[in-house]
């Protein structure tokens, strides 16, 4: 069953906070995601996350065994893509959400890994099921046709047990979400990368904030970001879109039913800037933000 691969943030879907309210009436109706397969290489029931590099010849993605998760790669050659691999900086640790910077020099994803040669994995136990791997953001550089060791990104992103689902923007800003267990809601937070260092980390501002945000996928540059919001049966949330406004982020546009109703996560951008990636229970799946970026474009004031 799909669901499985994704027990964590389905549990953590249930301990979160009912309804969303988005703009939806009068909103453009976009086509319904179609199956991504990249010719069989994919599975339905394990494989998620999907991240190209800019020039769409290698992509990365998680797949779950059980109750651990790998980051595998797959290149494109001769028009065909190569059977998958395990991503030689993964393979052992519980490891997942895998993004390429816009620029493609370095990866970024979260994993329980120790973050200190010899410590223990991480653990976390807010969410509903108790104990389960925790989750802090790492980064990989380009190195020439491979890529280097990972390097935890430090206490000022990695400020807690749960530091997930990152997205960057061509400047290095980074978006990530991270857990309140005071108030039981997962929000959306913003890093500005400034002279080679993450600044402090500040609320994203997307939505109601008593409201879960999850998976954002920002686009490279911050004009829009794509995200789950709230909570639905069996699900993260209703997959929408905000608009950069001057310093703050429009209200939340649902992207209607036909895109959420195989209860997307995991939004990811195509090299495009305007495909989108997703995962849902039927498997992996992409969709045209197309009408939603014209609808924007033509409400601007000339």
């Amino acid at each position: 069953m799909r669901a499985t691969i994704r027990t964590r943030r389905f549990c953590l879907a249930a301990a979160l906070l009912l309804g969303a309210v988005t703009a939806r009436a009068g909103e453009p109706v976009g086509a319904a995601p179609q199956p991504v397969t990249l010719e069989g290489i994919l599975h339905a029931d394990s494989d998620d996350t999907l991240a190209f590099t800019p020039d769409g010849g290698t992509v990365f993605f998680d797949r779950s065994e059980g109750t651990h998760k790998t980051i595998m790669l797959s290149h494109r050659i001769g028009g065909h893509w190569t059977p998958p691999q395990v991503a030689g900086f993964s393979g052992r640790w519980f490891d997942q959400d895998p993004l390429v910077a816009p620029d493609g020099s370095y990866l970024l994803f979260n994993s329980d890994r120790p973050v200190r040669p010899g410590g223990q994995p991480l653990v976390q136990d807010y969410f509903v099921g108790g104990r389960a791997p925790g989750s802090n953001l790492w980064r990989v550089d380009r190195e020439g046709n491979g890529w280097g060791k990972p390097v935890w990104l430090g206490p000022v992103i990695n400020g807690d047990v749960f530091i997930d689902f990152a997205s960057v923007t061509a400047d290095g800003t980074l978006y990530f979400m991270r857990f309140d267990p005071k108030a039981r809601v997962m929000h959306t937070w913003r890093s500005r990368y400034r002279d080679g260092k993450y600044l402090a980390p500040e609320r994203a501002g997307l939505g109601d904030p008593d409201v879960s945000t999850h998976d954002p996928a920002v686009a490279p540059d911050e004009s829009f970001i794509v995200f789950d919001y709230g909570k639905v049966k069996g699900g993260l949330g209703r997959l929408c879109v905000a608009f950069r406004e001057g310093d703050r982020w429009s209200r939340p546009v649902d992207l209607g039913d036909a895109i959420n109703r195989d209860l997307p996560w995991g939004a990811h951008l195509a090299p495009d800037g305007h495909t989108v990636y997703v995962t849902g229970q039927s498997g992996i799946a992409q969709f045209s933000l197309e009408p939603w970026l014209r609808r924007h474009a033509g409400a601007k004031p000339r």
